[in-house]
């Protein structure tokens, strides 16, 4: 069994286990900033506001991610198992707490330009550009969204056929942070 395939099993069951206990404890309200104050999870918002420190951090962060997207998109072809239809959020799991749904609708979609757009239903929030290598130990994708309030992000990508779940890296910041999405050919659609 590949060792790719063995870490997927094991991040499944883990997060299977998570989500079935029973914890009488409430959830914090928001623990990252893909909580949202108005129900559902929220996966791409941005910081309400940044201090000038924390804003010259982050500008950093994003040219750094830029050079290296731009550098690995000249070496590397997109992937079709990305690139092909969209990727749907089933889950958030944000370090410590117990998988929680997504609100309905919220997709993704990677294009092989080396770009995304993403939102809920017909409606699309943003984009930005990324890139995915698999010149790395495992699967890696960088994102940069296009807002610059947002710090890049890095994930390390486990597969099986139409499943992928994101887990943070600590290169830029994201690691107490996985998801899981599901791949459809069509954008949701809205319920009504």
């Amino acid at each position: 069994m590949s060792y790719m395939l063995r870490l997927f099993i094991i991040l499944f069951f883990t997060l299977s286990i998570v989500y079935s206990c029973k914890d009488s404890a409430t959830p914090a309200a928001t623990v990252t900033e893909a909580a949202a104050s108005t129900g559902g999870n929220k996966i791409h918002s941005a910081p309400a506001s940044l201090s000038p420190e924390r804003k010259a951090q982050i500008d950093d962060l994003r040219s750094h991610a830029h050079a290296l997207i731009e550098k690995r998109s000249k070496e590397e072809d997109a992937y079709s198992m990305l690139v092909v239809g969209h990727w749907i959020y089933e889950a958030i799991f944000a370090g410590g707490e117990r998988p929680k749904p997504v609100e309905p609708g919220f997709w993704v979609k990677y294009d092989e330009d080396f770009s995304y757009q993403y939102g809920q239903y017909n409606r699309v929030d943003g984009g930005g550009k990324y890139h995915l290598t698999f010149n790395t130990e495992d699967p890696t994708m960088i994102m940069v969204d296009d807002n610059p309030t947002k710090s890049p992000e890095e994930w390390k990508l486990m597969t099986k056929e139409n499943v992928m779940i994101l887990v943070g890296s600590n290169y830029f910041g994201n690691n107490p942070k996985q998801m899981k999405l599901v791949k459809e050919m069509q954008r949701p659609l809205a319920n009504g």
